[in-house]
């Protein structure tokens, strides 16, 4: 029995952040709190990067040992909350919104080889998509497909703000198995981390292809996926090997 269809991670996977791309994101998500919070006192620089840091630890930890990313607008909540500042429900909403799109005013682009590779997978296999999200939302990430031209390729798409959970849980290998009509066992999971991708991938009764070209193994670090992709090129063959 080989593999009939395939899921894929996003980020790090299939897309990466152009050079500076995560630091770009996080100075202008401050520059936008800072203009929306500008009446609700003075606020420092240090002030509201400091309270940008503490939420993402703990959105950090609920990803982690939850199994679920939490919206935007409840995050940008929490950064206010710990700035002891209030914003009007419709403005957290107008901030909310540029969060989310900020991506989009300097998009990721594909990991080299992911896209000569995944034209080879789509003629042979049934292609879905596994993701957990942070500010930017499936609807988002959605745009960046169709944008990259690549949207149509898939016949499923899991993002974890949609799907309630995130990647280990396995109500989104679940949802990807039923979508694709294809049977967990003879499916293969490629990405890039051991305890979303691949606990999850092989908890599920997937394949898991484990994808080290973006982000390595750490030293002495052991895994539990099938095969260890460096480059695009070599997940075709991988492939037939199961």
């Amino acid at each position: 029995m080989g593999i009939e269809a395939i899921s894929l991670d996003f980020w790090n996977t299939l897309f990466v952040e152009r050079p500076g791309g995560f630091m770009f994101y996080a100075a202008r998500r401050q520059q936008l709190l800072a203009a929306a919070a500008e009446d609700c006192g003075p606020l420092t620089d240090e002030q509201i990067a400091n309270a940008c840091h503490s939420e993402a630890e703990l959105h950090h930890q609920v990803w982690r040992c939850e199994h679920r990313t939490l919206p935007t607008r409840q995050r940008i909540s929490t950064i206010l909350a710990l700035l002891g500042a209030t914003l009007p429900p419709e403005k957290i909403d107008q901030l909310a919104i540029a969060y989310e799109e900020g991506i989009l005013e300097r998009p990721p682009v594909m990991v080299q080889g992911a896209r000569e590779a995944l034209g080879e997978l789509s003629a042979k296999y049934k292609l879905g998509i596994i993701s957990d999200v942070g500010f930017s939302p499936g609807r988002v990430l959605k745009k960046v497909l169709a944008d990259t031209g690549i949207l149509d390729a898939f016949e499923s798409l899991i993002f974890s703000d949609e799907a309630g959970c995130s990647k280990p849980h396995p109500a989104v290998f679940e949802q990807t198995a039923s979508r694709l009509g294809t049977n967990p066992c003879r499916i293969a999971h490629i990405g890039d981390l051991e305890h979303t991708d691949i606990i999850g991938a092989k908890a599920a009764g997937y394949h898991a292809i484990r994808f080290v070209g973006i982000t390595p193994l750490g030293q002495g670090e052991t895994t539990l996926a099938d095969r260890l992709a460096r480059d695009w090129r070599e997940v075709p063959g991988m492939l037939e090997t199961f």
